[in-house]
């Protein structure tokens, strides 16, 4: 009997651009085998979820990696046992760290053998391994040289790699190499160089080789065969039937590496630094118990302190039970590092469910009044590292970074990785470049193409999934439509989409070596292309597979913009304010919220949290937490809003499903809202510990058969039982309890986001102009476009004051005493942060005179220039020259000297030269205040005079528009028409499954979100799409259990609608601050 055959050079579609499979897919195919290996390309990107993917089917899994080698070609390298994954590590860390190609990294051969121990080698595949290039390439001394040096590297652990790829060339190749192999007396070992599932799989191969190399098809190194598919070991055994020894060695290999590395079992907590003679666990203690007293030593209303030392030791137990000190000590020393630099730290997430998170200051709600519960975040039954997520300001985040990858130097650092998969809309992209398609026509065929099939996890073959596709109303009279002529585009974008693309980085989950351990000896590193910042090839799911926990430094916009507001209104009124320590429950501040005028507040701006303020009318820190739940998927399909608003609105009493259950429900008027609520449930129920009450909700969360799920209530109403609760009773809390922790919020991750809602609130309420000064300055962030945030401050009052190159600074400023924003030198396109900084520092000095002065003066290019006078920055210069002059003098100025560059014009005399060109150019007429709004448009994106609705009240009126503040007063059933400025679309999941799509427009008054069902998008979904100003028709709703919507039935170009009206009609171009009335949107869509 024949051995078992084995592959042991499969490539997934981790090798990024060499494979196509997942390594779930491979398992999968590979039924029957005993083992196989998984060899990506440089990197063991895949090895976590195909270790895990082996073991649920009983496959002996083998790691290795595809290595390629400085000078061309590539080695195959197998772990054999722990000491051989952790050379592979280093040995991946060393060369992609130094690579000077970052795409395409090679390791020089004495790398490779300096780190050989442990790994078994192959010489690779026929034809671009390292010994076949040098074979086929006439270089057998070389070969034979490469050969002596790897046979003492790794002895009879070398093997001579042999394929069969189908080609006649392929197979002379491999009769050559295994000449070459038996002459040295090196064992020839039989592969299938595996790169797809399937042989119908090679066109997507051929096109994910040639994206790679950003060339079209056919790619480099394109072989014209699709048989590198994974072949049964049947098809194996008769390819190689004249090299049955090199069937032989590959079961031989496969039975020295297989299941030797077991990644899973151990969590690899991050080494803390202590001072001598202190052990973590000792210095924790002392931290919390320093911490505690400060949190709670100065009396009033809480926890006694024996309550709070009671907890900590609990929780301080259960930590070291686990080993996790140390893990709290390093997130500590980053809060630490931010806070001695003035950095905004908050913390978010499950472990503010900790008295030691809140007591190390990692954490803001205070763990006794807000009900939360240790055993959520961590406890002695959970398997998976728990991880802690701390924000800090945005711009300032890296500094912390930086210095905690230097704190961490001997263990190392690095940030996780996280794996990018092909949208559709991309996979368009990408089939089109490898096909040969203009880059312009490129950009045509992907436009408006949906990111995603409707069902992203169903798999598509062909066209199927494209025939709903381009029913869309957005697709109509799209380019795609001609399936005739683009079907195997189609095809092939439908096979690519939700396949793995690439490698990205995590926002910011760093992970660190442990004291026993190098970081790169526990996962491969390399280069981020982020500032030197080193990335780990595992994703956060993997990292939690082989239990390195992640600890998350985040960048938070909202707190750079909360600084900025705070340093704002101090430098205004002379006092310090600190959005980090306000006065508690304001009543000002939950009286605007209540309004559902939350734009730019954090976590309260997206419309349906605004439709929630004014329907929940928040009056309280616990009101916002629970509004910051509610608007969540779980609550929103559990129909969970409306009872909980009655009950807390007083229109319903509360009530509870059990007596029993009034306690743990009894903040939130009966209803569940909280995740933590289940834990508390269970212990009141079936008398659950709160560790085994998060077990429960962990499994509820998981996708899990029918048979673990009815296991799971049986034990429920067995203890239930015993614990004196029918089982009626229990059955029906068993279900409630399920169908809400799929999708529950954590109370303190809620708790935690409340508190910059509650600031960034307070700071919109009492000091405004600050506030949206630095809202404005802190973009890209949050729900809303800067226009849209602009007419915002208009609404409340503000007045919008023009850019002025004499008086605006970088970010927008407040002036006036604090009752004016003035538009700031960045939202001018194209200037760049050194023309920004060379105008603020001239202007100190003396005040620019002209154009040229400025010109001549500071380091704004030419182009850049032209955009500052036509957004209107140089209106205050002293000259009546208009814009029009001004943009015409700019023609006659020399571009300016580049480094190593001579100018356009030799001169003598510089200065003399720029006070020449004063007054020159050609006259021109001043342009009138449309043309000036039309330029600023353009240039700053903003609407600065006023809002761009504004020049058409009377003809809106005329159309009987009812403004977005009077439409949600009008009775329900009012047919009503309402007409506005697009700000996004969307289409999020519902609980039914069918598509709503809700489009969110901008009038003068506000914001109004319209409701499109299925019927009226495909009516005019194809305008939503095209336009950027719209007029609907439709009908008011007004119930208990929704409270207001707007209907749409019809939807119409407010160009068009306008143009039938008796007011002048707009004139249009593709740059009009009214481009909002045909295509030119700055608003966000969403989809």
């Amino acid at each position: 009997m024949s051995a078992p055959f084995a592959h042991l050079h499969v490539r997934s579609g981790f090798s990024y651009g060499y494979g196509t499979a997942t390594p779930e897919e491979l398992v999968g195919g590979a039924a029957g085998m005993r083992s196989m290996a998984l060899t990506d390309r440089d990197g063991l990107y895949g090895i976590p979820r195909f270790l895990e993917a082996a073991g649920e089917a009983g496959l002996s899994p083998i790691v290795g990696a595809e290595v390629g080698v400085e000078g061309g070609g590539h080695v195959v390298l197998l772990a054999e046992g722990m000491q051989g994954y952790r050379s592979l590590c280093r040995l991946i860390t060393a060369y992609r760290c130094s690579s000077e190609d970052r795409r395409r990294p090679a390791c020089p051969l004495p790398v490779v053998l300096d780190h050989a121990k442990g790994l078994v080698c192959l010489t690779g595949a026929v034809p671009f391994g390292l010994l076949p290039r040098l074979v086929l390439a006439g270089r057998r001394g070389e070969a034979q040289g490469v050969l002596r040096g790897l046979r003492e590297a790794f002895g009879d652990r070398l093997h001579a790699e042999l394929t069969d790829d189908g080609t006649a060339g392929g197979r002379r190749g491999m009769g050559r190499v295994a000449g070459l192999a038996r002459e040295a007396g090196v064992p020839v070992v039989a592969t299938g160089e595996v790169a797809y599932l399937k042989p119908g799989d090679h066109r997507l191969h051929e096109v994910l080789v040639a994206a790679s190399h950003l060339r079209p098809l056919p790619g480099p190194g394109y072989r014209p065969t699709d048989q590198l598919y994974l072949k049964p070991p049947g098809v194996m055994r008769r390819l190689f039937s004249d090299h049955p020894d090199a069937l032989t060695s590959a079961a031989a290999v496969a039975e020295r590496c297989a299941g030797t590395v077991d990644l899973s079992g151990k969590v690899h907590v991050p080494a803390a630094r202590v001072p001598p003679g202190v052990s973590a666990e000792g210095a924790l203690r002392r931290m919390a118990f320093a911490g505690a007293r400060g949190r709670y030593g100065r009396g009033g209303k809480g926890p006694t302190p024996g309550e709070v030392a009671a907890r900590l030791k609990r929780e301080l137990g259960c930590i070291n039970s686990l080993g996790f000190a140390p893990y709290f000590l390093v997130a500590r020393e980053a809060r630490r590092i931010a806070k001695a630099r003035g950095i905004p730290v908050t913390g978010r997430g499950s472990a503010a469910n900790s008295l030691v998170s809140y007591c190390l200051g990692l954490t803001q709600p205070e763990p006794f009044g807000s009900r939360l519960l240790f055993e959520r975040f961590m406890h002695e039954g959970r398997k998976d590292p728990p991880d802690i997520d701390l924000d800090f300001c945005s711009l300032r985040r890296d500094e912390v970074r930086f210095e905690m990858i230097r704190h961490n130097e001997k263990n190392g650092a690095a940030e996780a990785a996280t794996v990018q998969k092909m949208s559709l809309r991309g996979a368009v992209r990408v089939a089109a470049r490898a096909l040969g398609h203009p880059p312009r026509e490129i950009d045509a065929l992907s436009r408006h193409v949906p990111t995603r099939f409707s069902d992203r996890n169903r798999v598509y073959a062909g066209l199927s999934g494209w025939k709903e596709a381009l029913t869309e109303p957005a697709m109509r009279g799209h380019p795609l439509q001609d399936t005739a002529r683009y079907r195997l585009l189609l095809e092939l974008s439908a096979g690519l989409t939700g396949r793995i693309r690439e490698a990205g980085t995590h926002s910011g989950g760093m992970v660190f070596g442990t004291a026993e351990r190098h970081l790169s000896e526990l996962v491969p590193l390399e280069p981020s292309g982020k500032g030197g910042l080193l990335r780990c090839q595992y994703d956060k799911d993997d990292l939690e597979r082989v239990g390195i926990p992640k600890l998350d430094l985040l960048g938070l916009r909202m707190h750079t913009a909360l600084r900025k507001a705070g340093e704002l209104a101090t430098k205004r009124t002379g006092e310090k304010v600190d959005p980090y320590d306000l006065p508690p429950e304001d009543g000002e501040t939950y009286a605007l919220i209540r309004t559902g005028k939350n734009a730019g507040m954090f976590q309260l701006e997206s419309p349906g949290q605004m439709h929630l303020s004014r329907r929940l009318k928040p009056r309280r820190f616990a009101d916002l937490v629970a509004q910051i739940s509610l608007f969540r998927p779980g609550p929103v399909r559990g129909n969970l809003i409306a009872p909980f608003v009655r009950r807390k609105n007083g229109e319903k009493p509360p009530s509870a499903t059990l007596p029993r259950l009034e306690e743990a429900l009894r903040l939130t008027y009966g209803v569940l809202v909280y995740q933590e609520q289940v834990l508390a449930v269970a212990n009141a129920v079936a008398g659950f510990t709160l560790a085994e009450g998060d077990l429960l909700r962990r499994a509820m969360t998981k996708d899990r058969g029918p048979g673990a799920m009815n296991g799971l209530r049986r034990e429920f109403l067995r203890r239930a039982e015993s614990n004196g609760v029918p089982p009626a009773r229990a059955d029906e809390v068993f279900s409630w309890m399920e169908g809400f922790s799929v999708y529950g919020f954590s109370a303190a991750h809620a708790a935690s986001f409340a508190e910059l809602s509650y600031a960034s609130a307070y700071m919109r309420r009492h000091y405004p102009a600050e506030f949206f000064a630095a809202l404005l300055g802190s973009q890209p962030m949050g729900f809303y476009s800067p226009r849209l945030l602009l007419n915002e401050a208009r609404r409340a009052g503000l007045i919008v004051l023009p850019p002025d190159i004499r008086l605006s600074e970088g970010d927008f400023t407040v002036a006036e005493g604090g009752a004016a924003l003035r538009v700031g030198l960045r939202y001018c396109k194209g200037l760049s942060e050194k023309a920004v900084s060379s105008i603020v520092s001239e202007r100190r000095e003396r005040p620019f005179a002209s154009v040229a002065d400025l010109y001549g003066r500071t380091a704004v290019e030419k182009d850049s220039l032209g955009n500052l006078i036509s957004g209107g920055f140089l209106d205050g210069l002293p000259t009546d020259a208009g814009r029009s002059r001004l943009l015409g003098e700019t023609a006659t100025l020399p571009k300016k000297r580049r480094h190593g560059e001579q100018p356009e014009i030799p001169l003598k005399h510089p200065a003399s030269w720029w006070a020449s060109r004063e007054g020159r150019g050609v006259g021109h007429l001043p342009l009138a205040d449309t043309a000036k709004e039309r330029m600023e448009w353009e240039v700053l994106g903003l609407n600065v005079r006023r809002h761009p609705l504004l020049p058409y009240r009377s003809a809106l009126e005329e159309l009987g528009v009812v403004s977005s503040e009077r439409i949600r007063g009008l009775p329900h059933g009012t047919r009503a028409r309402a007409a506005g400025l697009i700000e996004c679309l969307q289409s999020p999941p519902t609980k039914s499954g069918h598509r709503v799509y809700f489009l969110l427009i901008e009038d003068e008054r506000g914001l109004l979100q319209a409701t499109l069902f299925r019927s009226a998008y495909e009516r005019c979904g194809d305008l939503l799409h095209r336009e950027g100003a719209f007029l609907l028709e439709g009908r008011v709703e007004q119930t208990a259990a929704r409270g207001f919507a707007f209907l749409v039935s019809r939807a119409e170009s407010l160009r068009k609608a306008l143009a039938g009206t008796a007011a002048p009609t707009p004139r249009v171009t593709s740059s009009s601050p009214g481009a909002f009335l045909r295509a030119g949107r700055r608003g966000r869509k969403a989809g």
